[in-house]
C-alpha cells in the first residue's frame, strides 16, 4: 500500500525518486508543492461552481442579486470572487484610498489565493485613489492609477467599489461590512461611469 501511495504521489510531482543501486530512494518534495496543487484544484472547483452558477439563473435574468456579508472572512471572500469570476487578462475597477490599503495589509482582508491567482490571470486594474496612496504604491505594467484633485477632496472615507463582471461590490472597512450586486446592467452602468471619470482624470 505504501509504494501504490508513493507512485501515486511521485506521478503527482510531490516525491522525487532516484535510483540508489538496485533501490529506489522516495524524497518528499517541497510542501510548496502542495500549495501549488491546492491552488489548481481550487481553480477546478471555482470553474465548475461557475459553470454550475451559469445553469442556476439566466445571465438575461433582470432582477439583481444583492449579497450582504460581514467580518474580515466576508471582506476576504469577495477579493477571493473577484480574482476566481474573471478571467484571464480580464479589467476590473476600483475606488480606493490610502487607509483602504494600510487596513488590507493590517488585517488580512486579502488572501494569498487572490493574490496568486491575481497574477497568473494577469488581471488588469484601473484605480482612482488619492495623491497619497498612489504615490505608496510600485509602478505595475497591469495597474493603471488615476487621482482625485487634491483641492476636491481627500478620498479618505474608508470604503471601496469594485466593478468586476457583472459584479458591483461596495466595502465600508469602517464597519467590516460589504453589498455585492450582481447584475450585468448595473454592472455596465458602473463600469461606464468609472471611464468617464478616469479618462477626465
Amino acid at each position: 500500500m505504501v509504494y501504490e501511495a508513493l507512485d501515486g504521489l511521485s506521478r503527482e510531482g510531490l516525491v522525487a525518486v532516484s535510483p540508489k543501486g538496485k533501490y529506489k530512494v522516495y524524497t518528499a518534495e517541497s510542501p510548496k508543492k502542495l500549495e501549488g496543487k491546492f491552488l489548481e484544484l481550487s481553480n477546478r472547483f471555482d470553474d465548475e461552481i461557475a459553470e454550475l452558477s451559469s445553469l442556476e439563473r439566466s445571465p438575461d435574468a433582470c432582477r439583481p442579486v444583492v449579497k450582504y456579508v460581514e467580518g474580515q472572512k466576508g471582506i476576504v471572500s469577495i477579493h477571493d470572487d473577484i480574482v476566481t469570476t474573471l478571467k484571464k487578462g480580464d479589467i476590473y475597477y476600483r475606488y480606493s484610498s490610502s487607509k483602504i490599503t494600510k487596513d488590507e495589509r493590517r488585517h488580512n482582508y486579502l488572501s494569498k489565493k487572490y493574490r496568486v491567482l491575481r497574477d497568473q490571470k494577469q488581471l488588469e486594474r484601473k484605480v482612482i485613489t488619492n495623491l497619497p496612496n498612489k504615490m505608496g504604491k510600485r509602478p505595475r505594467l497591469e495597474r493603471e492609477i488615476k487621482v482625485v484633485p487634491p483641492d476636491f477632496d481627500l478620498f479618505e472615507y474608508n470604503v471601496s467599489q469594485v466593478i468586476y463582471g457583472n459584479k458591483v461590490a461596495v466595502i465600508d472597512y469602517n464597519t467590516e461590512t460589504a453589498v455585492v450586486i450582481e447584475n450585468p446592467t448595473v454592472a455596465r452602468f458602473q463600469g461606464k461611469i468609472f471611464e468617464l471619470l478616469f479618462r477626465k482624470l
